[in-house]
């Protein structure tokens, strides 16, 4: 776990952060998570800290809520915070000038009489870029320790390492603190990982064929449902139904470093597991996922692959 992080007092602010920004249901008695990612790790993050239960879309608030005697995980709730600041455009990042982004290539649409930008109020420190933030979102990155004095802290920059800011053009694969963390996980991969991985990147004929036939099951139940005269296409060939196996599997790949693997702590125990929060589309679980396979697997390609 990164040192010099808040010891007391910031799980609270976390709830609220959450609880007042996520999206409320129709009938304003829980959260709708919308299936957007930042949504979903909102409700989830609220739920591990005993703030809610969760249903089929979102989250309801839990009667007697209380928070749980060991929290989720610092680092992943700090995640779930930028995110969900950064979907509400609560907070935005800026160009190392500290100016906006152009957001439409290199057309910039403006709304007649419309104020412009604020300046930063985070200055770029410690690897990062700057950024603008409301003051509900300064608080609660101040409480979790993330922002310090108006700059990012040192603790900050490897939650970012996690979801790389575009305007900070960010590339962390050639920092040596990634290459240790490549090392240190082909060095002490839990041999119950390995053997899921094994098995992942293991694509048989017999997989291919079971493909095919399922892809060929759906045409057909497809044409006796919508009759001949639908445009309807073919089934998968033996390529086409092994391409998507592929890509399948690399995502299951993926979803392994994003539930059992952490930079601070490398490959996390099932215990340790059971703490984190599943923060997926995490950048930095999937440039780990590539590099370790690259050195298990140097000739599948799509193991590699971004």
């Amino acid at each position: 776990m990164a040192t010099n992080i808040p010891t007391a007092g910031w799980a609270t602010d976390v709830v609220d952060f959450l609880s007042r920004n996520l999206p409320r249901t129709d009938e304003e008695e829980g959260w709708d998570h919308m299936f957007l990612t930042a949504y979903q790790i909102g409700c989830d993050a609220l739920v591990a800290l005993g703030e809610a239960d969760e249903t089929r879309g979102g989250a309801i608030p839990r009667k007697n809520a209380r928070l749980p005697d060991e929290l989720p995980r610092w680092d992943d709730l700090c995640v779930s915070v930028l995110r969900l600041a950064a979907q509400q455009r609560l907070l935005s990042y800026r160009l190392p000038d500290s100016s906006v982004p152009l957001a439409t290539g290199d057309w910039v649409v403006y709304r007649i009489g419309a104020p412009s930008p604020p300046p930063p109020n985070i200055a770029a420190a410690n690897g990062l870029g700057p950024a603008f933030a409301t003051s509900e979102v300064l608080s609660v990155l101040r409480a979790v320790g993330l922002l310090a004095e108006g700059r990012w802290t040192d603790i900050a920059e490897t939650v970012f390492w996690r979801d790389w800011p575009e305007e900070w053009e960010m590339d962390v694969t050639f920092d040596p603190r990634f290459s240790k963390a490549v090392e240190q996980a082909l060095a002490t991969i839990p041999a119950d990982i390995r053997a899921e991985m094994d098995k992942l990147v293991t694509i048989t004929g017999a997989d291919v064929t079971a493909a095919v036939k399922r892809s060929a099951s759906a045409v057909e139940e497809s044409r006796t449902k919508y009759g001949p005269n639908a445009s309807i296409g073919p089934p998968d060939t033996p390529e086409q139904a092994r391409r998507g196996l592929e890509f399948l599997r690399q995502i299951e790949l993926d979803w392994l470093f994003f539930r059992r693997w952490r930079l601070a702590d490398g490959w996390l125990t099932p215990k340790e597991a059971s703490k984190a929060l599943e923060i997926f589309h995490d950048d930095l679980a999937i440039a780990m996922r590539r590099a370790v396979a690259k050195r298990l697997y140097p000739n599948l390609t799509f193991a590699t692959a971004r």
